[in-house]
């Protein structure tokens, strides 16, 4: 250990400064002048890693250490931490050698004893005492992590009063964005939150925010009485307050962040009690979004959080296990997101299959385009065609084209052929018998049907329908049976060329049955993806589609929903529309991603059945800008706001 005076203080500091390979360790209360200059330019392409703490109790600390040693360090790409009540004096370099004493880094107390103050310290390294060392490394990084907040381009302003445990006001000092996530870093751990708004005050004019109650509204009096007094022009007062604010405008900034928890060893939990007014605020650092996600085996990447430049994801085995609801309006990014998801839940996921329901035939193309080999992708365009699933829409049918005699009636003829299509029509690919004839050859083996006496019937059924959709029901039944054996693969079912509603539903709902029950023999992972769920389950009547026991779409739909997490059957459901879809169905959707959504029953619906997400970001849904989503539930850490990408 070696005694230092004024006169040897900064040459031993300037000494192990420049024999430092690793890292340097300042505190001191303050830090202003040439000779901490002088130390800083021998660190300056060293590539050190640099951490000084300072004083910053009041303002007078920093007219003292002021904006010019800020400038210096950012120039060294140092870091600094502001501790309210430093007063220690040392440095460490390289974790080995140590200066200790009372001279703070400033001209007075590094310079000689002829000039400055009078000083005394002492040096001592690893080879005096390592336990010394080690000591007081320990000690400076309990000041920083205990005592200090951290000065640097992260951080963004200091928490106001009040703080609660659900939100908190923070003074801005740098930009920050609505929706970005901010954290505040405590020693039990990291607050993260989400910027909920953000308000701009004149503090030169109008109210300051911080002041009592008893305040003017107005500041100074005399020059509100002067503006606002009786008798002035109205033009001449708005030319006033304008040119008053620009003399005397002075702009601050107040944000306030719902919390989303606290960040402790990769998770997200409650915040139990409010931290105190002061805490500095930073932009969350990616460590701090990418260690949420460790512990995700299967994870596929849906975007960017918003604010910053970490990827976000989604965990792609909790899709499976408990659903996904994504809902947006129209151009709001929704279903890009979805083939985005699609194709990477596929190559993420070994051995799965995926079944997408494609109302009007857009996802072929894109989802080729997004995956490296096509020869995975199986689509099924089907052409237009007649299937019911129910003897009614048979006799209904028939009724409408003039063959109520054929099947209505207490005839024997009418009972006979009655009975016939109530044993050949079945809810099931394996029972009907269109696996293996066609409608219009049904229709013609029916009891005293006379061709020469129905062809007018016949024609007309026809000129509706088209002859290749009353016969080609066989071969439809058969392209489904075939692609639901396609194992490792993204089946499309393109709707688009069907013009008959229920057909559409009925369609659906025989595939949803058949990927059920075959899933309840082997569980091998399926997702089935329901685009446009509003027309497939409604929560009522939509359009031509019907909500109750007729519709196999919305009983095989909400089969799938409750009962398809026990055998590795996970379901999307996509709509513009939630209030139109069945509530039964969004309350088991534990993973929610929602787009720009105005209308208010929408709103109303997804507030009511999203238990995930509070109030205040369910109201940035309607100008959440395209391509922004929100997601949230069992499938994410915490509700995230993501750029898809």
């Amino acid at each position: 250990m070696e005694f230092l005076t004024s006169d040897g203080i900064f040459p031993k500091i300037r000494e192990i400064v420049e024999e430092a390979k690793e890292s340097i360790k300042i505190a001191s209360a303050w830090i202003k002048g040439k000779p901490f200059e002088d130390i800083l330019d021998t660190v300056k392409d060293k590539n050190l890693e640099l951490e000084i703490i300072l004083r910053a109790s009041e303002f007078r600390d920093l007219l003292i250490t002021d904006e010019r040693v800020f400038k210096k360090i950012n120039e060294v790409g140092g870091k600094v931490y502001l501790c309210s009540r430093l007063h220690a004096k040392f440095i460490i370099s390289d974790n080995k050698k140590v200066v200790l004493g009372s001279a703070n880094f400033t001209e007075p107390g590094l310079s000689d004893l002829s000039k400055g103050n009078i000083e005394a310290g002492v040096f001592y390294e690893v080879s005096d005492s390592e336990r010394e060392v080690e000591e007081l490394i320990d000690y400076f990084e309990s000041i920083k992590r205990d005592h200090s907040a951290e000065f640097g381009k992260d951080l963004l302003g200091f928490t106001l009063n009040p703080v609660k445990s659900s939100s908190f006001e923070f003074i801005l000092i740098d930009d920050v964005e609505e929706l970005s996530y901010v954290e505040v870093r405590l020693h039990e751990g990291k607050v993260l939150g989400r910027v909920s708004s953000i308000y701009s005050y004149d503090i030169g004019f109008f109210a300051n925010p911080f002041t009592s109650r008893e305040s003017f509204v107005f500041a100074p009096l005399e020059d509100f009485k002067k503006i606002f007094s009786d008798g002035k022009d109205k033009d001449w007062k708005k030319a006033a307050v304008f040119a008053y604010l620009s003399e005397n405008g002075n702009r601050i900034k107040i944000a306030t962040a719902d919390i989303v928890g606290v960040v402790k060893e990769g998770k997200v939990e409650p915040l139990r009690k409010p931290f105190k007014v002061g805490e500095g605020v930073y932009r969350v650092l990616n460590e701090t979004f990418s260690d949420l996600f460790s512990d995700y085996g299967k994870k596929v990447k849906v975007g960017l959080i918003e604010g910053s430049k970490v990827e976000a994801f989604i965990d792609a085995e909790e899709i499976i296990r408990r659903h996904l609801l994504v809902v947006g309006t129209t151009g709001s990014g929704k279903s890009y997101f979805v083939k985005r998801l699609v194709t990477r839940l596929f190559q993420s996921l070994d051995d799965i299959q995926i079944f997408v329901m494609d109302p009007h035939g857009e996802y072929r193309e894109v989802v080729e385009n997004l995956l490296e080999k096509g020869e995975f992708i199986k689509h099924v365009k089907f052409r237009d065609t007649f299937i019911p699933v129910e003897a009614e829409e048979v006799l209904d049918l028939l009724k409408r084209a003039g063959f109520g005699k054929l099947i209505s009636g207490n005839s024997n003829t009418a009972k006979n052929n009655s009975s016939l299509i109530q044993r050949k029509i079945k809810p099931a690919l394996n029972l009907t018998s269109l696996k293996r004839e066609g409608l219009l050859s049904l229709i013609e083996s029916l009891e005293d049907f006379n061709i020469s006496e129905h062809r007018e019937a016949v024609d007309y059924l026809k000129s509706i329908y088209g002859e290749e959709a009353l016969t080609n029901q066989p071969r439809i039944i058969k392209e489904i049976e075939e692609s639901l054996n396609y194992s490792h693969s993204i089946v499309i079912y393109d709707f688009k060329g069907i013009t008959d509603s229920q057909t559409r539903v009925n369609l659906a709902g025989l595939i949803m049955q058949e990927i059920f029950n075959r899933s309840k023999e082997d569980s091998n992972k399926r997702l089935v993806v329901l685009e446009e769920a509003h027309n497939f389950a409604p929560e009522r009547g939509y359009g031509d589609v019907s909500a109750g026991k007729d519709n196999l779409a919305l009983t095989c739909a909400r089969k799938l929903a409750s009962e398809g997490r026990k055998f590795n059957l996970g379901l999307v459901v996509i709509t513009q529309r939630p209030a139109q879809v069945s509530k039964y169905i969004l309350s088991q959707m534990n993973t929610q991603a929602m787009f720009r959504t105005m209308n208010s029953a929408d709103l109303d619906t997804i507030s009511t059945y999203v238990e995930h997400v509070g109030k205040n970001i369910i109201n940035f849904l309607p100008s959440l800008p395209t391509g922004k989503g929100i997601i949230s539930g069992t499938a994410v850490p915490f509700p995230m706001v993501v750029g898809v990408g």
